[in-house]
């Protein structure tokens, strides 16, 4: 199970890389007003450059499904990226001139941590995942003399070669494991320093009890704090049968479960996740109407899309949830 989730990351890396060389991202309307991201395509190819010497394997999946990546895939990596980084950069512009951290749990390749840094000068950002993809994504970062330079990196030692610096720390930590995260997280964060937590396609795949485990260690722990989290979610009319035909499809092709996707199948159901708190869910569909004309026409000038229908019936079924606390949660 954890390699297949790990095989996740090379997919949405893929699709990240296509939606930014066709020109999708970074958006000039979305992402460029709040945070630096100049050199952000040339930073994602020279990730995937390096990523050919860390592992020819990895690059050659990656690669695969990079030139294969359809305008579906394309618009629903950028609705994906510019929900996420709007909420982000809106709650660190918040907090300017004050420390904050962000766990990104699960954040596998992402790369969103280069650009804040050099945006947010009083943020500290740690990033979460399996040993296997840290330790991929410790020596791509390391042997790139760009993102070395862009992170300031260091070797730590003490952690089997992984790379970290004075406001970034890229942890090995299996999250299912709630005693192995709340060590290692204790490690390096600290639990009044206002803490934005990222999870992205990472709940979906966790077991119920692990998942609200998790849920329930970081709303009682950092205060006060800030959760963005994205998912699919799987249906819950009666012909809805997008979760059925996603498992399905998931465990014939990857051997692969999302063992809450009908459990949390509505954006009522997965608000329930955070309980007591008050959860904002909005599918992605929703955010697609809302794109202004000026940046729909420049959209649509870069690829055709004739599967809108298409579109719709899956950026319904992918949700983020906006979640705040001021002190910690008591259940």
């Amino acid at each position: 199970m954890e390699k297949a989730v790990q095989q996740t990351d090379y997919d949405a890396l893929s699709c990240r890389l296509s939606a930014i060389q066709k020109g999708y991202l970074p958006s000039p309307y979305f992402q460029g007003q709040q945070c630096h991201y100049d050199g952000y395509k040339e930073l994602h190819l020279q990730y995937l450059n390096t990523l050919k010497t860390v592992s020819r394997r990895i690059y050659g999946k990656v690669n695969r499904v990079l030139q294969s990546s359809f305008p579906v895939m394309n618009f629903g990596t950028y609705l994906r990226t510019v929900s996420i980084d709007l909420e982000l950069n809106r709650l660190l512009a918040d907090y300017e001139g004050s420390p904050v951290q962000v766990l990104d749990l699960g954040g596998g390749s992402d790369l969103r941590m280069v650009p804040l840094l050099s945006s947010f000068p009083q943020l500290r950002f740690v990033d979460v995942d399996y040993r296997e993809s840290t330790e991929v994504k410790s020596k791509v970062l390391w042997r790139n003399e760009r993102l070395k330079k862009a992170l300031n990196l260091e070797i730590d030692e003490e952690d089997s070669g992984m790379i970290r610096s004075s406001r970034y720390k890229l942890i090995a930590c299996d999250l299912n494991n709630i005693s192995e995260t709340k060590q290692k997280l204790g490690e390096v964060t600290e639990s009044n320093v206002p803490t934005i937590v990222i999870t992205e396609c990472v709940l979906c795949y966790m077991g119920q009890d692990e998942s609200q485990a998790l849920i329930n260690y970081i709303t009682h722990h950092f205060s006060p704090g800030h959760w963005i989290s994205y998912d699919p979610i799987g249906g819950s009319q009666a012909n809805d049968r997008f979760g059925t035909i996603m498992q399905a499809n998931l465990r014939d092709s990857r051997s692969l479960e999302m063992p809450t996707l009908m459990v949390y199948n509505s954006k009522e159901a997965y608000a329930k996740r955070f309980m007591p708190l008050e959860a904002r869910v909005e599918d992605m569909w929703h955010v697609f109407e809302d794109i202004p004309p000026e940046e729909m026409k420049r959209l649509k000038s870069l690829q055709f899309l004739d599967e809108v229908e298409e579109l719709k019936v899956m950026q319904t079924h992918y949700v983020l949830c906006k979640v705040d606390w001021k002190k910690p949660c008591i259940t």
